[in-house]
């Protein structure tokens, strides 16, 4: 009977942990400003990532937030094929409650462009895994920016 009510109140806890840990994201969420896609790409623009971090890092700091994120370039395996991802955690810094999920970051389709590119294979990595952390942050997060130009050119028709 004793492992049961023990039981019973490490759910609790957690219960209790995953509820606070979702009204502290909430509140990040809802702190949050948008950001402007301040830099230039080859023919659109993007959002500044440590412009993205440091504004979750104020919005955390300024309203005293129980919350933090780590994010990871690693490697799982899925139904037997082994992918490169982003792991993304949040996590409570009271309670250690966290939750995580995983960004494919398709660095195996840089070897078809590395050739064609003035940057070394290196080079396209780190592009890579900062271009799938800071979507993988905007998306989770709802970050806004000014204007969402990034699929610009698939609605477009050229006449010929």
């Amino acid at each position: 009977m004793q492992d049961v009510t023990s039981n019973q109140g490490v759910a609790i806890v957690e219960s209790q942990s995953k509820i606070e840990f979702l009204k502290n994201l909430k509140s990040l969420r809802m702190g949050l400003n948008g950001i402007d896609k301040s830099l230039n790409g080859y023919g659109y623009r993007y959002q500044d990532f440590n412009e993205i971090i440091r504004e979750i890092k104020q919005v955390i700091k300024s309203n005293n937030l129980d919350i933090d994120f780590v994010q990871c370039p690693t490697i799982k395996s899925f139904d037997g094929n082994i992918v490169n991802v982003i792991t993304t955690t949040f996590y409570s810094t009271k309670t250690g409650y966290s939750y995580s999920f995983d960004t494919p970051i398709y660095t195996e389709e840089l070897k078809s462009i590395e050739g064609k590119s003035k940057n070394t294979f290196p080079q396209l990595v780190g592009s890579c895994i900062t271009y799938f952390k800071r979507y993988a942050l905007v998306a989770y997060l709802s970050i806004e920016s000014e204007v969402d130009n990034d699929a610009n050119t698939l609605g477009t028709r050229q006449e010929i």
